[in-house]
Protein backbone atom coordinates (compact mmCIF):
# COMPACT_ATOMS: atom_id res chain seq x y z
CA UNK A 1 0.00 0.00 0.00
CA UNK A 2 1.25 3.63 -0.73
CA UNK A 3 0.94 6.56 1.37
CA UNK A 4 0.03 9.65 0.19
CA UNK A 5 2.83 10.96 1.40
CA UNK A 6 5.11 8.80 -0.44
CA UNK A 7 2.86 9.17 -3.39
CA UNK A 8 4.37 11.51 -5.39
CA UNK A 9 7.61 10.59 -4.62
CA UNK A 10 6.69 6.84 -6.39
CA UNK A 11 5.61 8.85 -9.33
CA UNK A 12 8.38 10.44 -9.93
CA UNK A 13 10.80 7.85 -9.62
CA UNK A 14 8.07 5.86 -12.22
CA UNK A 15 8.45 9.05 -14.27
CA UNK A 16 12.47 8.67 -13.87
CA UNK A 17 11.98 5.11 -15.44
CA UNK A 18 10.15 5.50 -18.29
CA UNK A 19 12.19 8.65 -19.43
CA UNK A 20 15.16 6.47 -19.28
CA UNK A 21 13.48 3.74 -20.70
CA UNK A 22 11.99 6.14 -23.75
CA UNK A 23 16.10 7.53 -24.12
CA UNK A 24 17.53 4.09 -24.47
CA UNK A 25 14.48 3.22 -26.85
CA UNK A 26 15.92 6.20 -29.05
CA UNK A 27 19.44 5.13 -28.73
CA UNK A 28 18.78 1.71 -30.06
CA UNK A 29 16.92 2.99 -32.83
CA UNK A 30 20.01 5.29 -33.45
CA UNK A 31 22.40 2.78 -33.31
CA UNK A 32 20.54 0.15 -35.56
CA UNK A 33 19.95 3.06 -38.10
CA UNK A 34 23.42 5.57 -38.08
CA UNK A 35 20.90 8.37 -37.82
CA UNK A 36 20.70 10.62 -34.94
CA UNK A 37 16.73 11.18 -36.03
CA UNK A 38 14.17 9.72 -37.74
CA UNK A 39 12.67 13.10 -38.65
CA UNK A 40 13.60 17.29 -39.00
CA UNK A 41 12.65 17.51 -35.24
CA UNK A 42 15.11 15.66 -33.94
CA UNK A 43 17.91 18.13 -35.15
CA UNK A 44 15.71 21.43 -35.15
CA UNK A 45 18.99 23.14 -35.01
CA UNK A 46 20.10 22.19 -38.23
CA UNK A 47 17.21 21.19 -40.11
CA UNK A 48 16.96 24.81 -42.07
CA UNK A 49 21.48 23.62 -43.11
CA UNK A 50 20.46 20.06 -43.75
CA UNK A 51 17.47 20.75 -46.05
CA UNK A 52 19.69 23.51 -48.16
CA UNK A 53 22.42 20.60 -48.14
CA UNK A 54 19.92 18.02 -49.49
CA UNK A 55 18.63 20.13 -52.18
CA UNK A 56 22.51 21.49 -53.29
CA UNK A 57 23.01 17.62 -53.57
CA UNK A 58 20.15 16.52 -55.13
CA UNK A 59 20.74 19.18 -57.66
CA UNK A 60 24.42 18.63 -58.18
CA UNK A 61 23.45 14.94 -58.85
CA UNK A 62 20.56 15.61 -61.57
CA UNK A 63 23.61 18.20 -63.35
CA UNK A 64 26.21 14.74 -63.42
CA UNK A 65 22.98 12.37 -64.56
CA UNK A 66 22.71 15.16 -67.27
CA UNK A 67 26.12 15.41 -68.27
CA UNK A 68 26.46 11.92 -68.26
CA UNK A 69 23.87 11.27 -70.92
CA UNK A 70 25.13 14.21 -73.08
CA UNK A 71 28.43 12.83 -73.04
CA UNK A 72 27.58 9.31 -74.24
CA UNK A 73 25.51 11.66 -77.24
CA UNK A 74 29.15 13.15 -77.57
CA UNK A 75 30.87 10.49 -78.06
CA UNK A 76 28.59 8.63 -79.94
CA UNK A 77 28.98 11.36 -82.65
CA UNK A 78 32.84 11.78 -82.05
CA UNK A 79 32.62 8.37 -83.17
CA UNK A 80 30.64 8.99 -86.62
CA UNK A 81 32.88 11.48 -87.38
CA UNK A 82 36.05 9.43 -86.87
CA UNK A 83 34.44 6.69 -88.87
CA UNK A 84 33.68 9.56 -91.65
CA UNK A 85 36.67 10.65 -91.54
CA UNK A 86 38.66 6.96 -91.96
CA UNK A 87 35.96 6.43 -94.73
CA UNK A 88 36.43 9.38 -96.98
CA UNK A 89 40.38 8.40 -96.52
CA UNK A 90 39.50 5.20 -98.04
CA UNK A 91 38.10 6.58 -100.84
CA UNK A 92 40.51 8.94 -101.23
CA UNK A 93 43.00 6.13 -101.74
CA UNK A 94 41.26 4.64 -104.19
CA UNK A 95 40.57 7.69 -106.20
CA UNK A 96 44.38 8.56 -106.40
CA UNK A 97 45.18 4.88 -107.14
CA UNK A 98 42.69 5.27 -110.25
CA UNK A 99 43.89 8.50 -111.23
CA UNK A 100 47.85 7.70 -111.18
CA UNK A 101 46.82 4.04 -112.93
CA UNK A 102 43.81 4.86 -115.28
CA UNK A 103 42.42 2.05 -114.10
CA UNK A 104 39.38 3.19 -112.74
CA UNK A 105 37.27 0.64 -114.43
CA UNK A 106 39.35 -2.56 -113.12
CA UNK A 107 38.38 -1.45 -109.64
CA UNK A 108 35.16 -0.71 -109.86
CA UNK A 109 35.01 2.42 -108.35
CA UNK A 110 31.45 3.60 -109.07
CA UNK A 111 29.96 0.85 -107.22
CA UNK A 112 32.84 1.45 -104.27
CA UNK A 113 31.37 5.21 -104.47
CA UNK A 114 27.85 4.11 -104.26
CA UNK A 115 28.54 1.54 -101.43
CA UNK A 116 30.88 4.91 -99.50
CA UNK A 117 28.02 6.96 -99.72
CA UNK A 118 25.85 4.88 -98.14
CA UNK A 119 28.09 4.21 -95.24
CA UNK A 120 28.60 7.83 -94.88
CA UNK A 121 24.90 8.46 -94.97
CA UNK A 122 24.51 5.84 -92.27
CA UNK A 123 27.30 7.34 -89.96
CA UNK A 124 25.53 10.81 -90.04
CA UNK A 125 21.98 9.04 -89.14
CA UNK A 126 22.97 7.85 -86.40
CA UNK A 127 20.68 7.37 -83.44
CA UNK A 128 21.18 7.29 -79.68
CA UNK A 129 17.87 6.47 -77.21
CA UNK A 130 15.58 7.63 -80.04
CA UNK A 131 17.27 10.58 -81.04
CA UNK A 132 18.87 11.54 -84.26
CA UNK A 133 22.57 13.34 -83.22
CA UNK A 134 23.00 14.69 -86.32
CA UNK A 135 19.93 16.20 -87.29
CA UNK A 136 20.20 19.44 -84.87
CA UNK A 137 16.71 20.02 -82.69
CA UNK A 138 14.60 17.94 -85.14
CA UNK A 139 15.87 14.36 -83.31
CA UNK A 140 12.74 12.67 -84.22
CA UNK A 141 14.04 12.96 -88.24
CA UNK A 142 16.59 11.19 -89.74
CA UNK A 143 19.02 14.32 -91.03
CA UNK A 144 20.17 12.67 -94.25
CA UNK A 145 17.80 11.76 -96.43
CA UNK A 146 19.66 10.83 -100.53
CA UNK A 147 16.88 9.95 -102.27
CA UNK A 148 15.91 12.70 -105.13
CA UNK A 149 19.57 14.20 -103.83
CA UNK A 150 20.55 16.23 -107.23
CA UNK A 151 23.96 18.16 -106.39
CA UNK A 152 24.63 20.43 -109.74
CA UNK A 153 25.91 18.24 -112.08
CA UNK A 154 29.14 17.73 -113.52
CA UNK A 155 31.47 19.45 -115.34
CA UNK A 156 31.62 22.00 -113.25
CA UNK A 157 33.40 25.68 -112.82
CA UNK A 158 35.23 26.18 -109.59
CA UNK A 159 35.14 27.13 -106.90
CA UNK A 160 32.90 24.61 -105.84
CA UNK A 161 30.50 25.66 -103.29
CA UNK A 162 28.65 23.49 -100.66
CA UNK A 163 25.39 21.81 -101.54
CA UNK A 164 23.44 20.20 -98.56
CA UNK A 165 20.40 21.50 -98.73
CA UNK A 166 18.15 18.95 -100.61
CA UNK A 167 19.87 16.12 -98.53
CA UNK A 168 19.24 17.88 -95.15
CA UNK A 169 16.33 17.26 -93.35
CA UNK A 170 16.78 18.56 -89.88
CA UNK A 171 17.20 22.48 -88.88
CA UNK A 172 20.23 24.31 -87.93
CA UNK A 173 19.98 24.33 -84.06
CA UNK A 174 22.96 23.29 -82.33
CA UNK A 175 21.92 21.91 -79.12
CA UNK A 176 23.32 23.48 -75.61
CA UNK A 177 23.38 21.12 -72.28
CA UNK A 178 22.96 23.05 -68.88
CA UNK A 179 25.90 21.78 -67.39
CA UNK A 180 26.38 23.56 -64.44
CA UNK A 181 24.66 26.31 -62.31
CA UNK A 182 24.98 29.14 -64.74
CA UNK A 183 27.20 27.15 -67.30
CA UNK A 184 25.41 26.05 -70.59
CA UNK A 185 27.69 23.92 -72.87
CA UNK A 186 26.95 23.91 -76.73
CA UNK A 187 27.46 20.43 -77.86
CA UNK A 188 26.99 18.79 -81.13
CA UNK A 189 26.87 19.52 -84.90
CA UNK A 190 24.38 19.13 -87.84
CA UNK A 191 24.61 16.84 -90.83
CA UNK A 192 24.74 19.73 -92.90
CA UNK A 193 28.39 20.95 -92.67
CA UNK A 194 30.34 21.53 -95.44
CA UNK A 195 32.58 18.62 -94.56
CA UNK A 196 29.84 16.03 -94.51
CA UNK A 197 28.53 17.71 -98.17
CA UNK A 198 31.82 17.37 -99.38
CA UNK A 199 32.26 13.63 -98.85
CA UNK A 200 28.66 12.59 -100.24
CA UNK A 201 29.06 14.78 -102.99
CA UNK A 202 32.21 13.41 -103.92
CA UNK A 203 31.04 9.63 -103.88
CA UNK A 204 28.15 10.66 -105.46
CA UNK A 205 29.46 12.29 -108.39
CA UNK A 206 32.12 9.31 -108.66
CA UNK A 207 28.52 6.71 -108.73
CA UNK A 208 26.89 8.49 -111.47
CA UNK A 209 29.65 7.19 -113.56
CA UNK A 210 28.43 4.22 -113.76
CA UNK A 211 30.87 1.74 -115.16
CA UNK A 212 32.76 4.53 -117.62
CA UNK A 213 34.39 7.17 -114.92
CA UNK A 214 36.40 9.68 -116.53
CA UNK A 215 39.49 11.86 -115.62
CA UNK A 216 37.53 15.07 -114.66
CA UNK A 217 35.21 13.97 -112.41
CA UNK A 218 37.51 12.08 -110.51
CA UNK A 219 39.76 14.81 -110.05
CA UNK A 220 36.68 16.82 -109.10
CA UNK A 221 35.68 14.21 -106.19
CA UNK A 222 39.26 13.93 -105.06
CA UNK A 223 39.35 18.15 -104.65
CA UNK A 224 36.81 17.83 -102.93
CA UNK A 225 37.76 14.88 -100.61
CA UNK A 226 40.69 16.98 -100.26
CA UNK A 227 39.09 19.44 -98.87
CA UNK A 228 36.83 17.73 -96.03
CA UNK A 229 39.86 15.93 -94.85
CA UNK A 230 41.96 19.39 -94.74
CA UNK A 231 44.63 17.97 -96.76
CA UNK A 232 46.22 19.67 -99.61
CA UNK A 233 44.99 19.18 -103.43
CA UNK A 234 47.14 18.40 -105.84
CA UNK A 235 45.29 20.09 -108.84
CA UNK A 236 44.75 23.83 -107.51
CA UNK A 237 42.74 24.31 -110.76
CA UNK A 238 39.88 22.17 -109.17
CA UNK A 239 40.38 22.81 -105.46
CA UNK A 240 36.81 23.68 -103.58
CA UNK A 241 36.18 26.65 -101.72
CA UNK A 242 37.87 26.24 -98.04
CA UNK A 243 35.68 25.34 -95.67
CA UNK A 244 35.37 27.03 -91.87
CA UNK A 245 35.82 23.62 -90.34
CA UNK A 246 36.79 20.14 -92.40
CA UNK A 247 36.88 16.86 -90.71
CA UNK A 248 39.48 17.19 -88.43
CA UNK A 249 38.14 20.61 -86.93
CA UNK A 250 34.42 19.02 -86.07
CA UNK A 251 35.73 15.91 -84.27
CA UNK A 252 37.71 18.55 -82.79
CA UNK A 253 34.94 20.65 -81.53
CA UNK A 254 33.59 17.95 -80.21
CA UNK A 255 36.47 17.02 -77.90
CA UNK A 256 36.03 20.37 -76.50
CA UNK A 257 32.41 20.11 -75.94
CA UNK A 258 33.16 16.54 -73.74
CA UNK A 259 36.19 18.17 -72.01
CA UNK A 260 34.13 21.05 -70.88
CA UNK A 261 31.25 18.55 -69.65
CA UNK A 262 34.03 16.23 -67.83
CA UNK A 263 35.67 19.17 -66.17
CA UNK A 264 31.58 20.78 -65.24
CA UNK A 265 30.96 17.01 -63.98
CA UNK A 266 34.59 16.57 -61.85
CA UNK A 267 33.90 19.91 -60.13
CA UNK A 268 30.44 18.27 -59.70
CA UNK A 269 31.91 15.47 -58.26
CA UNK A 270 33.77 17.25 -55.35
CA UNK A 271 30.87 19.33 -54.43
CA UNK A 272 28.63 16.12 -54.06
CA UNK A 273 31.08 14.57 -51.67
CA UNK A 274 31.34 17.85 -49.81
CA UNK A 275 27.67 17.71 -49.42
CA UNK A 276 27.76 14.08 -48.34
CA UNK A 277 30.45 15.00 -45.92
CA UNK A 278 28.02 17.80 -44.50
CA UNK A 279 24.84 15.88 -44.47
CA UNK A 280 26.50 13.08 -42.78
CA UNK A 281 27.89 15.23 -40.11
CA UNK A 282 24.13 16.21 -39.25
CA UNK A 283 22.43 13.17 -39.25
CA UNK A 284 25.40 10.46 -38.79
CA UNK A 285 25.83 9.57 -34.95
CA UNK A 286 29.08 8.07 -33.50
CA UNK A 287 28.54 4.76 -33.19
CA UNK A 288 31.03 3.58 -30.67
CA UNK A 289 29.81 6.58 -28.83
CA UNK A 290 25.96 5.56 -29.08
CA UNK A 291 26.58 1.96 -27.85
CA UNK A 292 28.50 3.35 -24.96
CA UNK A 293 25.27 5.85 -23.75
CA UNK A 294 23.31 2.32 -24.50
CA UNK A 295 24.60 0.52 -22.30
CA UNK A 296 24.83 3.39 -19.76
CA UNK A 297 21.24 3.85 -19.80
CA UNK A 298 20.58 -0.16 -19.74
CA UNK A 299 22.03 0.08 -16.54
CA UNK A 300 20.29 3.29 -15.13
CA UNK A 301 17.15 2.04 -16.27
CA UNK A 302 17.54 -1.48 -14.68
CA UNK A 303 18.80 0.14 -11.14
CA UNK A 304 15.54 2.44 -11.67
CA UNK A 305 13.46 -0.50 -12.24
CA UNK A 306 15.03 -2.62 -9.40
CA UNK A 307 14.62 0.55 -6.96
CA UNK A 308 11.30 0.34 -7.97
CA UNK A 309 10.48 -2.98 -7.37
CA UNK A 310 12.21 -2.35 -3.68
CA UNK A 311 10.24 0.19 -2.95
CA UNK A 312 6.66 -1.38 -4.03
CA UNK A 313 7.10 -4.04 -1.33
CA UNK A 314 7.93 -1.92 1.77
CA UNK A 315 5.03 -1.65 3.75
CA UNK A 316 4.35 -0.39 8.30
CA UNK A 317 3.75 -4.02 9.05
CA UNK A 318 6.57 -5.05 7.23
CA UNK A 319 8.88 -2.02 9.27
CA UNK A 320 6.85 -2.83 12.65
CA UNK A 321 8.63 -6.27 12.43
Amino acid sequence: MIRIGTYAHQQLTLAHALNSQRQMLDLQIQVSSGKISRDYAGIASDAQRLVSLETAHLRAGQYVENNSLVARRLETMETSISQVYDTASRFRTLLVNALNTDNAVDLSIANEAGNFKKEVANLLNVEVEGRYLFAGSRTDVKPVDLNGWTPPAMPLTPPLTPYASEYYQGDAVILAAEADTALSVDYGMTASENAFEYVLRAMHYVELTGSAPDRATLETALALLNTALGTESPNAALGADPIARDLADLRTAIGTSRRSLDSATQRLGEFILYTEQNIGDIENIDVAEAITQLTAQQTQLEAAFMTISRLSQLSLLQFLR
